[in-house]
């Protein structure tokens, strides 16, 4: 990934811009080193999580990885496969009274919910400070009040950005929650997310879908690993 092709997004709230830009897995791992975890407002989230479940018009499983990936390209490996199924690494810019904050953000799944965790950058290391301990907002840089509506506006932002994106062409894929039982995916051109009472409905739904779209999928994972091999020959 370099400079020229790394994607990225920029966005205002009042005096405050962010600019949110993709980051590699090694990239992000060699700054979660120096970073700090910040500790979420648990209240807000469940708050939002619950107002969304029953919201009609809420950003879906397949509508949110399709939207993530045509804005900040493939997801990472990188996450818990029981509890989730995408996790999109960034660098967080936050500019405010000309002065700049670095911060780590996560856009991933969890259990069938978004989840936005953040760590603050330390640009001197990390040092002399335990990075796995949860640390209260920096309320002088980035308050949990301004955490809140940052994510508000990210996930609308992703909601309004679901309306084009999840309507792109797209082949078929299911992707798997075994946490919660839940099957997401495209097929035949619609998307669809399904949540199941039982295991044996679940394990049975997963093998139509392979049954039924199998061939699709492998035919274009074969032709991706073609096309990754003569990229590093330098075919083409």
């Amino acid at each position: 990934m370099t400079s020229q092709t790394r994607d990225h997004i920029t966005f205002s709230q009042g005096d405050n811009q962010f600019d949110l830009w993709r980051l590699g897995d090694q990239e992000f791992q060699q700054l979660r080193q120096h970073s700090l975890p910040i500790q979420e407002d648990s209240g807000f989230m469940l708050q939002m999580a619950v107002s969304e479940h029953y919201n009609p018009d809420r950003l879906s499983l397949p509508q949110a990885f399709l939207t993530l990936e045509e804005l900040f390209g493939e997801t990472s490996s990188w996450f818990d496969e029981w509890k989730g199924s995408f996790s999109f690494p960034l660098l967080l810019v936050l500019t405010k009274n000309q002065r700049q904050f670095f911060y780590l953000l996560r856009i991933l799944d969890h259990r069938g919910s978004l989840c936005f965790p953040l760590y603050r950058v330390l640009e001197q290391g990390a040092e002399d400070y335990d990075i796995n301990v949860y640390r209260s907002p920096f309320e002088l840089e980035f308050s949990g009040e301004e955490i809140n509506k940052f994510t508000c506006y990210l996930y609308g932002y992703l909601r309004g950005a679901s309306e084009w994106a999840s309507k792109l062409p797209f082949s078929s894929f299911l992707k798997q929650v075994d946490s919660n039982l839940i099957l997401y995916g495209g097929r035949d051109g619609e998307l669809f997310e399904e949540h199941f009472e039982s295991d044996t409905a679940y394990r049975q739904a997963i093998e139509e879908f392979k049954q039924t779209y199998d061939t699709e999928v492998k035919t274009r994972e074969s032709e991706e690993i073609q096309s990754l091999l003569r990229r590093v020959m330098g075919a083409v």
